[in-house]
């Protein structure tokens, strides 16, 4: 729920979910780790539609006068939420953990930071993780089809949206190579 809709900052993005059309704003002023959560959020929404959403991507300060007309007061504004990523990628470089998984009954894809640790790795999901130089998709033995797909997606957006270049390697449960190993506690 956003305080004052209408209201946009150049320093954020935002999903608006315009039922059958989600848009994805991208304020001109937007970290990258911003653009790639509003981007995988979007696909979420997607998925949970089998698909069939509109995904439109608008930049702030050139939004088309349909995405305007879904306000009453529409306007940019100087603010600038700080990103929940971009603090710590840029003070701290700490590895993240991510869950990726699906709700059977809700045909849904989840996902969720998880404990940075071994422990947290489970045969029934495929996990992410944000190694900074490296992006790992770890791929759970009784992991769905569709848990892998949504996994390398995110993490393919994930890459494409940050600043460098980072690889990314499929991992698959028992097949761990010590270069994983050694980077989860």
């Amino acid at each position: 729920m956003v305080p004052d809709p209408g209201a946009f900052g150049k320093g954020d993005c935002y999903l608006v979910d315009a039922g059958p059309k989600i848009y994805i704003w991208v304020g001109p002023d937007s970290s990258v780790d911003e653009k790639f959560l509003a981007a995988a959020e979007a696909v979420f929404k997607d998925t949970a539609r089998k698909g069939h959403a509109d995904i439109d991507h608008v930049d702030g300060g050139d939004e088309p006068d349909e995405f305007k007309a879904l306000f009453d007061d529409f306007r940019l504004t100087d603010e600038d939420t700080e990103g929940i990523l971009k603090k710590v990628q840029m003070e701290q470089h700490e590895y993240k953990l991510w869950r990726v998984h699906r709700d059977a009954d809700n045909d849904e894809t989840f996902f969720a930071e998880v404990p940075y640790k071994r422990e947290s790795l489970k045969s029934d999901d495929v996990f992410i993780l944000d190694a900074w130089e490296d992006i790992y998709v770890w791929r759970g033995k009784d992991a769905t089809a569709r848990e892998k797909f949504d996994a390398t997606i995110l993490a393919r957006r994930y890459d494409a949206e940050r600043v460098g270049t980072q690889d990314i390697d499929l991992i698959e449960e028992g097949d761990e190579p010590d270069e994983f190993l050694s980077k989860i506690e």
